[in-house]
């Protein structure tokens, strides 16, 4: 049927109805790789105490109101930026190394980059993967960078 691998499909033989189900995300991290013209990628400095001073693209854990991936990472993305985003495509999806057991990596398009920043994080800017490298970031996010840097995964 062409859904989401997150979602599972129930059906009653008596009414001929398909009901579809809704899978718990709970556990599931997204990432959002927003891009400006020059292809650079934004990157958020974490505020909070557990993470204070790591870099990584907008993110964070799916809610129970996020029936898919891709309303996690819109979600993400507006509260953390203000940024109105349309995700393109899933490029990678890996263990995570915070709260949730999985994250996915998901390429979105976006027409601003006028960034409003939350209480999460103290700066932020547009950087080139390599120069990303070469900051203090978030270890699942310096793993993806590294992986995008020596051509296993592409974010084109």
């Amino acid at each position: 049927m062409g859904l989401d691998p997150f979602w599972r499909i129930a059906t009653n033989v008596r009414r001929a109805a398909v009901i579809i189900i809704p899978m718990d995300l709970s556990s599931h991290g997204v990432v959002a790789l927003v891009r400006n013209t020059n292809g650079k990628l934004l990157l958020l400095e974490d505020a909070r105490e557990q993470m204070k001073g790591l870099w990584a693209p907008p993110h964070g854990r799916c809610e129970r109101e996020d029936f898919t991936e891709e309303a996690g990472v819109i979600r993400e993305v507006k509260e953390e930026t203000g940024l109105e985003v349309t995700p393109i495509k899933k490029v990678h999806t890996q263990p995570a190394d915070t709260k949730v057991k999985t994250v996915s990596f998901w390429l979105v398009d976006c027409t601003s980059t006028d960034v409003t920043l939350d209480e999460e994080s103290s700066a932020c800017g547009w950087f080139a993967v390599e120069e990303a490298l070469g900051m203090s970031l978030y270890p699942g996010t310096r793993l993806f960078f590294e992986m995008v840097r020596d051509g296993k995964i592409t974010i084109d």
